[in-house]
């Protein structure tokens, strides 16, 4: 609920590293529809984001053979199928950082911090692209926060973000 309410009081805001993307209803591309996506890097060259709303069954040991719990939830970082990213909590803005340094994420994976997301794979845009994107009106950015970003239940944040669509 009160993702919600964050999300329709939020004003899109100009994109930077630690901004969301919100799919509109407008997105019908495959790989995006209905996604939420943290800009990790933003610059005037390029975009580079993680979905942050999409779990999947991958065991861990299948994209880090050295890793040595099971109990790691995988997230589909995006459709570009290259890398291993882990994404922690912090208390400033941008309010996460990443990891993505294979010996560190093996380290962190088997000490467990709670709070570690691990996501196989990224989308990408060059920053022309996203913006005209935005401009399309394909996409909604808002500012991230750490209950988004770790939030419990990923798979209906993207509902929950999204505002209700009024019937005429």
């Amino acid at each position: 609920m009160l993702l919600t309410l964050l999300a329709l009081s939020a004003h899109a805001q100009p994109l930077a590293t630690g901004s969301m993307l919100v799919a509109t209803a407008k997105s019908h591309d495959p790989d995006f529809a209905r996604s939420v996506v943290l800009l990790i890097r933003y610059d005037s060259q390029s975009a580079i984001g993680l979905m942050l709303n999409k779990p999947t069954s991958i065991p861990i040991t299948e994209i880090l053979p050295d890793a040595t719990t099971k109990s790691v939830t995988v997230f589909a970082g995006g459709p570009v199928t290259i890398g291993v990213r882990g994404l922690l909590p912090t208390k400033a803005p941008p309010f996460f950082t990443v990891v993505s340094n294979k010996t560190e994420l093996l380290r962190m994976i088997a000490s467990g911090p709670p709070a570690l997301r691990v996501y196989a794979g990224y989308t990408g845009w060059t920053a022309q692209q996203l913006q005209s994107e935005i401009a399309r009106g394909l996409w909604k950015a808002l500012r991230a926060n750490t209950g988004a970003l770790f939030d419990p239940r990923p798979k209906t944040l993207w509902r929950r973000l999204t505002p209700p669509r009024t019937i005429r």
